[in-house]
Formats: C-alpha cells, structure tokens, sequence
C-alpha cells in the first residue's frame, strides 16, 4: 500500500477543544503521528465534556482518532526538558495557548528552534499574536461578532443568528492552520528552515467575507441579512417551506431557473429571478406558498433528474445516511476498541495515497506515555517521573 501521505511527520500537538483538535485530526487521517500532549490528571478539557458514551466524550471520540497521549507537567523543569528533547525529534508543534504562555514556560518559539531548526510552530488563538486583542478571552461567537459575520447571518430584520457550525474555529482556526502547516512543510523541503506560523481565528473569519467585503470596498454599502445575493436577496437563491420541511433553491443560472419555472408550473416567473423590491416580495410570497403544498420527497421526487439546483435540508440525521455522503466515504463505519461509537465522520481530504481506514482509537489519557519516552531514550525513568508529577 502506498505510505500515507503524511507519513513520517511527527506532530506534537498541545492544543485543547475544537480548533487544535480538529486540525490535528485532519493531519492524523493523513498519516501523520499526532502526539497529543496532556496535562496530567486533566488532559484535554474535551475528554470530560457531554454526552458520554462509556469512559469517553463523544467529542474525543469524534477529534482524536489516529493519535497517541502523553501526559506531561510542562510546570515541572524536567517536563519542560522532555518536551524540548520530543520537539528535538519533532516536525511539527502546534498550540492554542494565549500569546506569551509558552514563552512564559521557556518553551517559545526562539528556544524550540534553537533545538529543532527545521521545526514548524503553529500558535492558534482567537486573535492573533499582536495587536489591541491579542490577549482578550474569547469562544467562536465572539470571533464572528467581531469579524462582522454574525451582522449577516438571520433573516432580514431580525435578530444575529449563531451559526450552527463553530466557523471561526473549523475554518479560521483549525483549517487554516493546516494550509500554513502543509505550505512550510513544502517550504521547509525546498529552503531547509522551519516557520512560526500565526493563526488567528478572527483573522479567518475575516478573510471568509472577500465578496461580502468587495461589495463594501466598491459601494459604501454595508451588506445586510437576507438582502445580499446569496443569503436570500434573490428569488432564485432561498430556502423555501415544504409542507413537512424545508426546500433548498439555488437556481442562480438562467438555463436553472427556466427549468425550475417550468417543473413547478410557473412559466410567468421566469423574468422574476433577481426580482428586487416590492416584486421580490410578492414572488417570494407566491413561491412560499407554493412550495408548502406537497412535502419535501414530493417535491425531490418531482424534480427528479432535472437540472434545477433543487435540494432538502437534511437534518443531521438524513445527512449521514444520504446516499452520495455514504458513497463518498463520509461516514466511517469502523467499532473502534473501548468505544461503544461505531461510525465516525471522514476525512474531506481526499487523496489516492491515503488511508481510508482508521488506524487508532482515541486514546486514554496517557495511554502512550510510556511507549513515547522510549523514543527518546527515556523510558526507564517513566515511573520516577510519574512519582514525581512530571508525567
């Protein structure tokens, strides 16, 4: 089987919750040897965090496949001097501390490279590692107040709506961390030096909003919920009622909207696809109305195989048995030893070189303490150090 292809990249992972987790889980999936770093007793906050299926969080089951556990008191100097000696033989240590912590530690940046200079350091935080924030609390409905994003999100003049996906922390923290890892990989194999990589969350969300931020630039308009483009501005691009749930229509294209028009029985609306004003609202109105008389599998079955850029909105339920998620490899169907979970959502990474299979469980605290300090050469002394509340 052709290697993995993150095969032979070691991660040293010391983040905490969603963003970390999940960009390391990505990595993992890839063949990467994710080495989660935890403090003793505690660990990962994740682990203890609802619903439980047996000893586990749902959540660490969900984010730390394909990884090993170490505990390790990075208060203690020797626990400090064994994360230097792991970051020595490391390609890759990522954190999610606020800036400053790990200096204050005597494991910054300057110090890890002075031992690794091809290491590449990736800091996730809410912020950034510069400016009037930087040292702010903060969760991701905070990052996307900040970033403007929750200004657009809801209906027209109603409230901000949270988006039910963490969006600052998937995409501004955990995926973006990732692209910057993968590209000073590239740029490491190419000028033989490592990266200190900056990843703010704020900052991703922010960079989500390029059309939204053209309209501004180009306008002075401020953009407003339900009245932008794609947010349900126009009567081709909306979510309409069915009788027993919800119908997705973007039919933004002419060719797509006169087939719509047409499968529905509504020819007269075919000049009526970006109605605004008055029109726009009537049309809406009509469609809502329309589309409330059959149920949502009358309407799919309806539309069968037309191209009309017609869908449902699953819940999350129907999501993970819909027939092209499944074929797609998007649901894992693997038991996994200790976990009571048996399905698992993939990898949206898709490669030919990868390992489709889940190659471990989520790990104990701890689990692999052991079995790591004697690639250090270090392993004799575990039970002293664990006597001692290093590890």
């Amino acid at each position: 089987m052709t290697a993995a292809p993150l095969h032979g990249i070691r991660v040293l992972d010391l983040t905490r919750l969603l963003p970390g987790g999940y960009a390391t889980l990505l990595m993992g999936d890839l063949g990467a040897d994710v080495v989660k770093v935890e403090e003793p007793t505690r660990g990962d906050y994740i682990r203890w965090t609802p619903p439980m299926v047996g000893s586990f969080s749902a959540a660490h089951v969900a984010l730390n496949r394909n990884k090993r556990s170490i505990t390790l008191n990075l208060k203690a100097e020797k626990g400090r001097e064994l994360f230097v000696e792991l970051a020595r033989r490391a390609d890759v240590v990522i954190e999610s501390f606020r800036p400053g912590v790990m200096e204050r530690l005597g494991l910054g940046y300057g110090t890890l490279k002075a031992a690794n200079e091809g290491l590449i350091y990736c800091a996730i935080t809410g912020y950034g590692q510069d400016g009037p924030r930087a040292h702010s609390a903060g969760h991701d409905v905070n990052y996307l107040g900040y970033a403007g994003v929750l200004s657009i999100t809801g209906a027209e003049g109603g409230p901000p709506v949270i988006p039910g996906v963490q969006i600052g922390d998937l995409a501004g923290g955990a995926m973006a961390a990732v692209i910057a890892i993968l590209a000073a990989l590239h740029h490491r194999n190419a000028a033989g030096e490592g990266s200190f990589l900056d990843i703010s969350m704020m900052d991703g969300a922010v960079s989500w909003l390029s059309i939204h931020a053209a309209q501004l630039f180009s306008t002075g308009e401020t953009p407003e919920r339900e009245l932008m483009p794609l947010s349900g501005a126009y009567p081709c691009y909306r979510i309409y009622p069915a009788a027993d749930g919800w119908i997705t229509v973007g039919a933004l294209e002419p060719q797509f909207w006169a087939a719509l028009c047409e499968a529905i029985g509504r020819p007269d609306l075919l000049s009526d696809a970006f109605s605004t004003g008055a029109r726009r609202r009537q049309v809406v109105d009509e469609l809502d109305g329309l589309f409330s008389t059959k149920t949502r599998d009358e309407w799919m079955e309806l539309f069968g195989d037309r191209d009309v850029c017609v869908g449902p909105v699953n819940d999350l339920a129907e999501a993970f048995e819909d027939p092209q998620v499944v074929h797609r490899g998007m649901v894992v169907d693997q038991p996994l030893e200790g976990v009571s979970v048996g399905r698992h959502v993939g990898n949206p990474l898709e490669s030919s070189a990868a390992e489709r299979l889940i190659r471990r469980p989520p790990p104990q605290l701890g689990e692999h303490t052991n079995e790591v300090l004697d690639e250090v050469g270090v392993g004799d002394a575990a039970e002293e150090l664990r006597a001692a509340g290093v590890i």
